[in-house]
C-alpha cells in the first residue's frame, strides 16, 4: 500500500471528509471513479466502488486485491462487505459497465469524465466534481444534469454552500490556477482550495 500511503497519505491528500459528507447527505452506495489512479479513500464511505485508470501503476496496486481490501476493511465506516472492482482501461472508451447502474460518479481531477461516462450514472444519481479542466462548466451546458450543490472546505472541515449554488459556478468564485501543495516542517502537503459542484442527473 506504499504508493497509496505516498501519494495521498503523506500529502493530506485524502478528502475523507468529503466523501463522508456526501455519504451522510445523500446516501449513496454504488460510485463509480474515472480516473482513480490509486485513490481509495471513497471506498472507505462506500460499499461499492469501480475505480477505473489506465495507468500500470493503478493495475499493479489493484492487482493486489487482498492487501486493498485489508486496508479498506480497516477502515471502512459502513457494515455491510466492501465491494471494489478495478477497470484497467481508458474511461473515455465503453466501459464494460450497465448504463445506468451508479448513484455518484467521481470526475476529480479527471478531464472529460462528464461526456464520457454519465451514461452510467441513474436517473437521479449525483455528479461530482472540482471543475478540473472546466467539468463543472461542462456539466452546467448538458441538459441532462441540473446544479444540485456546492461542498466548500473551510475551517478544516467540509460543508455544503449555503444559498444559491449556481452563483459559485461563475468565473468570479474559482481560480484556474492554483497552488496544490505547500512545504511544512514534514514535507509536502496538499492545500485543499477545491469548491466540489455537486450535479444531479434528470430524469428522462
Amino acid at each position: 500500500m506504499s504508493l497509496y500511503k505516498t501519494q495521498y497519505v503523506d500529502l493530506q491528500f485524502e478528502r475523507a471528509g468529503l466523501f463522508k459528507l456526501i455519504r451522510q447527505q445523500f446516501g449513496c452506495t454504488e460510485v463509480l471513479y474515472p480516473g482513480s489512479s490509486v485513490h481509495i479513500t471513497p471506498s472507505f464511505y462506500f460499499p461499492h466502488v469501480v475505480y477505473v485508470d489506465s495507468s500500470a501503476a493503478a493495475a499493479a496496486f489493484f492487482a493486489d486485491e487482498t492487501a486493498v481490501l485489508t486496508t479498506i476493511n480497516h477502515k471502512k465506516t459502513y457494515q455491510r462487505s466492501a465491494y471494489i472492482r478495478f477497470i484497467a482501461q481508458d474511461y473515455a472508451a465503453p466501459l464494460p459497465l450497465p448504463e445506468g447502474q451508479f448513484d455518484l460518479l467521481l470526475a476529480l481531477f479527471a478531464p472529460n469524465v462528464v461526456p464520457t461516462c454519465q451514461k452510467y450514472l441513474k436517473n437521479g444519481g449525483l455528479l461530482v466534481t472540482n471543475n478540473f479542466q472546466d467539468e463543472a462548466q461542462t456539466a452546467a451546458a448538458d441538459p441532462a444534469l441540473v446544479l444540485n450543490a456546492v461542498i466548500r472546505y473551510h475551517k478544516k472541515a467540509y460543508s455544503l454552500a449555503e444559498g444559491d449554488a449556481a452563483k459559485w459556478l461563475t468565473p468570479s468564485q474559482y481560480s484556474p490556477t492554483k497552488r496544490y501543495l505547500q512545504q511544512s516542517s514534514s514535507g509536502y502537503a496538499y492545500v485543499e482550495a477545491e469548491r466540489y459542484f455537486l450535479f444531479k442527473k434528470r430524469p428522462g
